[in-house]
């Protein structure tokens, strides 16, 4: 009985080393893995996903407010610091990961989480949300063609050229005596577009003409600014959200206007040149100043 046992057992040893030499593996017949994508991440990136929600903005007692100021500025997207936020200059890059300022609103306000509102010249910034606007008339005032069929119906809008090289932030400066400090909420924000050619002639303008296609909330942009990543260039094992970058103010800036018995004019209406820089420069220094005189020593 032990001597069928042993025998079974050698048969079996047998196959399976027949087998095993079977599937030997030359370099010709390497099976193909159809399942694996390689990935240049030595990691996974855990800090940006799309369930990240941004800190939520706390409550404040009209009470505690015993100073406020408004404060409008201007973000140059040709500064070194604001780079960051210009490219990509269209579409997306790392496979959708990394969008631009202006490339992930537009995406917002065509997936209606953001809704954009119509720039009024002659209010301004005075009510910047008076009148919701459109893709229509945002591709059409930052340059781009509107499609209708035959019948004049309308179709699509294919989008221009965006040379958006500036970005206008309307801010509220406030003291919180509750906490003793200075805060600042950003309100408002809205591309700055350059229009090069006359729009009925199609000639090259002798300069560029400033133009607004539409104004957003900044409160309502959080959510999306929180789970996309913006690029830093200082450190890729470092990723931040567009909402950190605004909240923890890494941008560069400057001041553009300040709310005042003149109706929230602009510096350069009644500045030239240099001065308008100098006087940006007192604005800033005006709200250091105010700020240390809240204090007691």
């Amino acid at each position: 009985m032990k001597a069928r046992r042993y025998l079974f057992g050698a048969v079996v040893l047998a196959i399976w080393t027949f087998s095993l030499s079977a599937q030997t593996v030359s370099p010709g017949n390497a099976p193909v893995i159809n399942t694996y994508t390689p990935s240049t991440d030595v990691y996974k990136s855990e800090t940006i996903i799309p369930e990240k929600k941004p800190v939520p903005y706390p409550y404040i007692r009209e009470a505690d407010v015993m100073w406020a100021k408004d404060i409008w500025r201007a973000i140059d997207l040709r500064h070194r610091q604001n780079m960051p936020l210009r490219y990509p200059l269209e579409g997306s890059m790392s496979d959708g990961e990394r969008y631009s300022l202006f490339g992930l609103i537009m995406e917002g306000i065509k997936s209606e989480e953001i809704t954009p509102y119509k720039w009024n010249v002659i209010s301004g910034w005075k009510d910047p949300f008076a009148e919701v606007s459109s893709l229509e008339n945002i591709y059409r005032e930052s340059g781009g063609d509107s499609v209708y069929d035959d019948n004049g119906n309308f179709l699509e809008v294919q989008q221009g050229m965006t040379d958006i090289m500036q970005w206008q932030v309307q801010e509220q400066w406030y003291f919180d005596k509750q906490h003793s400090t200075m805060n600042v909420r950003i309100v408002a924000i809205a591309p700055i577009y350059y229009q090069r050619y006359d729009e009925v002639t199609g000639e090259l303008l002798p300069s560029p003409r400033q133009r607004i296609p539409f104004v957003v909330s900044f409160p309502q942009c959080r959510r999306l600014f929180a789970t996309h990543a913006v690029y830093n260039p200082r450190n890729d094992a470092q990723a931040i959200s567009f909402d950190d970058l605004f909240m923890q103010r890494r941008f560069s800036s400057t001041i553009i206007a300040e709310s005042n018995e003149f109706g929230n004019r602009m510096l350069n209406d009644y500045k030239l040149g240099q001065d308008v820089l100098l006087e940006a420069e007192r604005i800033k220094n005006d709200l250091m100043v105010a700020e240390h005189d809240l204090w007691e020593y």
